[in-house]
This record gives structure tokens, sequence and C-alpha cells, in this order.
């Protein structure tokens, strides 16, 4: 189900995966601006996710996002992304995520 304002287009997010230090693999994915529009770009007109951000997934679940990120993580080195990683703030499970949004 869309929401009402958000606008996106059905392209791939880019993405890079990487191994950090301790051994585990973590997908980082970049989700674009949204095009907002509407009562939506009222209401999130001060939301630190307004410019995109970046995901941090674990292979074992964990999940991270980070608002706002550097441009340039594409050519980032493993270490540097790593420690993106780590400033990342880690997103609950869709229920509570829902609640805290």
């Amino acid at each position: 189900m869309a929401l009402s304002g958000l606008r996106t287009m059905n392209l791939p997010a880019p993405s890079r995966t990487f191994v950090d230090t301790v051994g585990l693999e973590w997908t980082v994915s970049e989700i674009a601006t949204p095009e907002l529009h509407g009562a939506l770009a009222r209401v999130l007109e001060h939301d630190r996710r307004k410019g995109g951000w970046l995901v941090f997934e674990s292979q074992d679940g964990d999940k991270r996002r980070l608002a706002p990120y550097p441009p340039d993580w594409r050519t980032m080195t493993i270490f540097e992304l790593e420690r993106w990683c780590m400033r990342a703030s880690t997103v609950p499970p869709a229920p509570s995520r829902r609640a805290q949004d």
C-alpha cells in the first residue's frame, strides 16, 4: 500500500556488501531521498530521513539506519563502512518501529 503524498520509483537501491572485523557480513543499501508531496511533505519537513538514509543489514538479522549519511559511501573502504555502521541507529522490529516513527 503506497502512502499518499509519497512517490517512489521502482529502481534497485545502490548497495554494497562487506564483512566486519568480527566476521559478520553486512549489506548496506541507499534509500534515496523520496519525493514528498502534500500533507506528508509538511509532516516530514524536518525529519532526519528527509535527505535519504543508509540501511545496514547483517546476515544474522541486525538492522541499522544512518541519516544523514556520507555521500561517498560507495567508494569508502570496508573499515570506514564498518565505522559508519557502528554509528548507525538500531532499527527495531517493524511493530516497534511504527510506534517510534
